[in-house]
């Protein structure tokens, strides 16, 4: 969930109006959907559920953390993320501990009504198959190693999924820090940082330089890359849907 809440809590996600904040809410109550809490500093993600909303009295009751050393991070009134799911939305609040207290006979927290609601559709999150031609060549600059070069298989707004050979000289590995990644996208050229989250085996070994799948994560994406990744992603997960149901 910390990917999602770095993107979720900014203001063009706040939710303005009281009866849809209030209404899912209540969803997430009905269902039972899980809620991931996060401390401010978000170094650590627990697990409760929402149990009861009071506007009017300006609380909510959560179940307590899980793991239950959560409960102790926020006994001091330290302000803490709340992100839950409903209907392909993620949902986001901020608020802070009033009281432990006994809940139908179990032990809760009952926490501050939040100020601002956040709703995050999940297609921002979609990761899609490229269409032949869309992406070029993607070089990746590495530090004390010579760039590979690979063909995307997929992308999403935060990263994307490829093939590149073999390294000659220092094998890729997971947590490698990539200050360099460039490729096209429609003929307009975009580059970004990036951290290696996932090294796949070689493919093919009797090939002269075989191939491996590698997942790479973007990190510090300027504005301008967001949102052209976003437009591309949303389109291309539509152009899916439609070839799909032909």
């Amino acid at each position: 969930m910390k990917d999602v809440s770095a993107k979720l809590f900014r203001e063009e996600y706040q939710v303005n109006s009281e009866q849809q904040a209030d209404h899912v809410l209540h969803k997430l109550i009905e269902r039972h959907e899980p809620l991931a809490v996060l401390p401010h500093d978000r170094a650590e993600e627990f697990t409760s559920a929402l149990l009861a909303a009071n506007r009017a009295k300006h609380w909510l009751i959560i179940d307590e953390l899980v793991p239950a050393a959560g409960n102790l991070r926020l006994a001091h009134g330290a302000p803490f993320f709340s992100i839950g799911r409903y209907e392909g939305v993620f949902v986001g609040f901020q608020s802070r501990l009033l009281e432990r207290i006994d809940f139908e006979g179990y032990g809760a927290l009952r926490i501050a009504y939040p100020e601002q609601f956040y709703y995050l559709q999940r297609r921002n999150f979609f990761r899609v198959t490229v269409a032949p031609g869309d992406i070029g060549t993607v070089e990746l600059q590495r530090r004390g190693a010579k760039p590979l070069y690979g063909q995307c298989h997929d992308i999403s707004v935060n990263g994307m999924r490829l093939l590149v050979p073999a390294a000659l000289d220092y094998a890729l590995t997971s947590g490698e820090y990539v200050p360099l990644v460039r490729f096209s996208l429609e003929d307009i050229e975009l580059a970004v940082e990036a951290e290696v989250r996932y090294v796949g085996t070689l493919r093919d070994t009797r090939a002269r330089q075989p191939m491996r799948q590698v997942g790479i994560q973007f990190l510090n994406m300027a504005p301008g890359f967001e949102q052209r990744l976003q437009s591309y992603v949303q389109r291309r997960d539509r152009e899916l849907l439609r070839e799909a149901r032909r």
